[in-house]
């Protein structure tokens, strides 16, 4: 049975200005640019770790590398719906259990703020989440 390692950064009522990924032998690197209102807990990213049955094995390693500088990140275990290619797409209608990450700027903060996130996706491969936020009201 195929496990499958997803890791996924997004945000939700946010648009991604911009995305660039580096890659080499095991390591990923993502940059995203979005947007996120001051005070507002805001989606960032997203990681579940699944059998070709959508059922969940077990709560894949989110690691913060660097924490936000005019906020906090705030990650927590809970129901999520995968976002996934090709065959393992059957499941993104089914919920699963995985491990979410909640970006939310200090109250009042307006400007830019950075964070960074690494986690596992497929098998022994390391991707690494830069996310630039600019804050508004």
């Amino acid at each position: 049975m195929k496990n499958l390692f997803i890791f996924i950064i997004l945000s939700a009522a946010t648009i991604p200005l911009s995305s660039c990924t580096t890659t080499s032998d095991g390591f990923r690197q993502q940059s995203l640019s979005i947007t996120a209102r001051s005070g507002v807990r805001t989606l960032v990213a997203k990681n579940w770790h699944i059998d070709d049955e959508c059922r969940h094995i077990d709560y894949p390693a989110m690691d913060v590398v660097e924490q936000p500088k005019h906020g906090r990140l705030e990650i927590v275990h809970e129901p999520l719906f995968p976002k996934l290619d090709g065959k393992a797409s059957k499941c993104e209608t089914t919920k699963v259990n995985g491990v979410v990450g909640y970006y939310t700027a200090n109250p009042g903060y307006t400007g830019s703020d950075r964070l960074v996130i690494r986690s596992p996706y497929e098998e022994g491969k390391i991707e690494e989440g830069v996310l630039s936020v600019k804050v508004v009201e």
